[in-house]
């Protein structure tokens, strides 16, 4: 009876560990850091120093990288800096005593006298290429006219948000801020930490449920001055592009690119900072030959 009653607990686990993994696995190292996460964290915590804590801390369920493959997670470390109206917060995991390798990016700014967008993108070498998240918030707005049935004059709209009410936000964007760069460097990490085993992938899944409600992917760069001042600043590991080639090359096989555009032809004036698209020069006609005189015509019956 106790074998029994052994084997039907035992069974829901075994058949759970055979299903496949959740749609949102991509197979590649992101899947283990919740970009919504960190955007979250972010949000409540003003002061960096805190902020990177809070990364690092394990009950936080936002950071799960073992980038070298030494089964401990990695430290994730942080930096900012700012340009005029645009910061950047770089979040970085050293993963040897010379290389380190960048997870994410937060991108922001400041679009007015209290307002402010903000994007996080994952790092290429670890999420799929154009991984980038937004906040949006739903607000009611006026439905569409149609032909068919009357329809509600008001529907739910997803809007971007503005950052501005954000806790660090506005101190990133004062005469208090400073640049800001991680003190913890490979092997030598803060007291408090520990490194932990990676937790398995479905239970991880599970955990990062509360950061996913208010944070969306979105198809392009909002913050083009933000990633302007990053880009040049990104930090790459040889050894970890080494290590992901091949779950790269799988996920880019089995999720192909859309192949672009044709380009569309514009009329009327173009706005100003747009150049014109390239067209193909008109072709003049060829001129024509000049047309040869007519022979003179000899009257019938006499001499010309």
């Amino acid at each position: 009876m106790k074998r029994l009653a052994l084997f039907f607990a035992v069974l829901p686990m075994a058949l759970l560990a055979q299903e496949p993994a959740p749609a949102d696995s991509t197979g590649l190292p992101g899947d283990q850091f919740s970009l919504q996460g960190a955007l979250d964290l972010f949000k409540e915590n003003i002061e960096l120093e805190v902020f990177e804590k809070a990364l690092n801390t394990e009950d936080n369920h936002v950071n799960n990288l073992d980038l070298n493959g030494d089964g401990q997670v990695e430290y994730v470390r942080v930096e900012a800096q700012r340009e005029g109206d645009a910061v950047v917060v770089t979040l970085r995991a050293a993963v040897s005593a010379t290389e380190s390798q960048d997870v994410a990016v937060i991108e922001i700014e400041k679009v007015g006298v209290d307002s402010a967008i903000l994007q996080i993108r994952g790092d290429e070498d670890l999420y799929p290429a154009g991984t980038i998240l937004e906040p949006f918030a739903e607000v009611e707005g006026p439905a569409k006219e149609g032909k068919g049935p009357s329809a509600p004059d008001l529907v739910q709209v997803r809007v971007v948000v503005n950052v501005w009410s954000w806790r660090p936000v506005p101190f990133c964007f004062s005469p208090r801020f400073f640049p800001y760069a991680s003190v913890w460097v490979w092997g030598n990490y803060p007291p408090w930490w520990r490194p932990w085993r990676p937790h398995p992938w479905r239970t991880w899944w599970g955990w990062g449920f509360r950061y996913r409600t208010w944070y969306r992917p979105w198809p392009h760069c909002r913050v083009v001055r933000a990633h302007a001042v990053y880009a040049p600043r990104r930090v790459r590991s040889a050894a970890v592009q080494a290590r992901y080639r091949d779950a790269h090359q799988r996920h880019t096989r089995m999720h192909p690119a859309p192949a672009p555009r044709p380009a569309v032809k514009q009329r009327g004036n173009v706005p100003p900072g747009k150049a014109r698209p390239t067209q193909r020069p008109a072709q003049r006609p060829a001129a024509r030959p000049a047309p040869r005189p007519a022979p003179a015509r000899t009257p019938k019956g006499g001499r010309k």
